[in-house]
């Protein structure tokens, strides 16, 4: 009996301390400022309310150290729960070489085929099988002032022969017509990107990023031959390669330049006073026929092959699936979120919005998402040096070089 009654005892003393211990999921992510720092915490918050035997252990790194540093946690041994990283050629890269769980069954589930778009779906699969949570994703296009545009009688212009037409208006009235964020280099390839896109669409731009097409194609020489016209006409501010993507908008701000390209990220970082005379408008069709393919990078989590925690980093992913938590999450973010039935918080709202939720429209992600990594560095050099220097059979005969050299790595 006195037996008993110890063993009794010590049940008691040890029930409440296995009930209190928690599981620790480690999370890779990849912060660009403090507001995303904040969201992602609050993220944290909510979940560990939602499973209180789980927390989070945020590892956080600048975008540099990240890219660098996710290549070694997929190959260690024991690896981390949960990643942020991107959708198109990134994420297949790693799901080719076994880094990645497969979430087939986690997508099943949670009838995920039908809350999200067939084409960002498409994004995150590889040989049959579906590898990543899309949760959040920004648009690309054009920022520029609405009372501006209104003192010179301008409109927002559709077609490339406008937007040349508004380029010669605003310099005639002593505004550079465009600024570009170029230091740091990655930004010029939006450019290049929506050039391909709208001169030479979708499916050729995928070969050229996949790394099966030259860029001495003449499809390519044509590209640059077309960003070189905004380039010769003293379109684009010179001092293009001195300032970040940040520091354009005053540009904007100051009526020193009418036009800047950007990603809908800039949102969050545009003066509060100012954002109801700042506008946004879609890339111009260049080509008549061609359809307005858009430029769409996609914010994934993804569970690496070698997570230690696989059950709870399940659990992670489809907390963040949810419609309410991806609405809440990128509202502080400054993004769009994935989910089909999420509420939209987008600052200018337009149609290309909608046209990317939709499942009909096919998107790209960005020159460094879509392209290998050794490609994408010395690629968006290139395109950056073609700024001030826009020699078309240099910049790519240089790119050539480049994709003959580095087609056979990985990212």
């Amino acid at each position: 009996m006195r037996f008993f009654s110890l063993v009794l005892l010590l049940i008691a003393i040890l029930l409440p301390q296995k009930a209190l211990a928690r599981e620790t999921l480690n999370i890779g992510l990849l912060i660009a400022n403090k507001s995303q720092r904040a969201a992602y915490n609050q993220l944290a918050v909510q979940f560990e309310k939602a499973y209180p035997h789980l927390a989070v252990n945020y590892i956080v790194l600048d975008d540099k150290r990240y890219k660098h540093s996710i290549d070694v946690w997929l190959k260690k041994k024991k690896g981390l729960d949960v990643l942020y990283w991107q959708a198109g050629n990134r994420l297949k890269q790693f799901a080719s070489m076994n880094l990645l769980e497969p979430l087939d069954s986690l997508w099943l589930e949670q009838n995920w085929r039908d809350n999200f778009p067939s084409n960002l779906q498409n994004t995150l699969q590889h040989d049959g099988h579906i590898y990543a949570l899309p949760y959040a994703f920004y648009q690309w296009g054009i920022y520029y002032k609405k009372s501006l545009f209104a003192k010179l009688n301008l409109n927002a212009p559709k077609t490339w022969s406008a937007f040349l037409n508004v380029c010669d208006v605003l310099k005639q009235n002593d505004i550079a017509p465009i600024v570009i964020g170029g230091k740091g280099s990655w930004s010029v390839a939006a450019w290049f990107d929506y050039f391909n896109l709208r001169i030479n669409g979708l499916d050729f731009h995928q070969q050229l990023m996949s790394g099966n097409t030259s860029y001495t194609d003449k499809r390519v020489i044509q590209v640059f031959k077309t960003w070189k016209v905004l380039i010769d006409l003293e379109y684009i501010v010179s001092t293009a390669d001195n300032i970040n993507w940040q520091d354009a908008l005053p540009y904007i701000y100051h009526d020193i330049a009418g036009m800047t390209l950007l990603g809908t990220f800039a949102e969050h970082h545009i003066a509060k006073l100012r954002s109801d005379d700042i506008g946004f408008f879609r890339f111009p069709q260049i080509v008549p026929s061609m359809p307005f393919y858009e430029e769409t990078p996609i914010e994934v989590f993804v569970i690496p092959q070698n997570a230690q925690h696989k059950e709870g980093a399940r659990l992670f992913l489809a907390f963040v699936g949810q419609h309410e938590v991806q609405a809440q999450l990128n509202l502080a973010l400054g993004y769009d979120s994935a989910h089909l039935y999420a509420t939209k918080h987008h600052l200018y709202p337009s149609v290309t919005s909608a046209e990317i939720s939709s499942s009909n429209s096919r998107i790209a992600q960005f020159f460094d998402r879509d392209t290998n990594k050794a490609m994408s560095l010395r690629g968006v050099k290139i395109m950056s040096e073609f700024l001030s220097d826009p020699n078309v059979a240099l910049a790519t005969s240089e790119l050539e070089k480049v994709r003959l050299s580095t087609r056979a790595q990985t990212p």
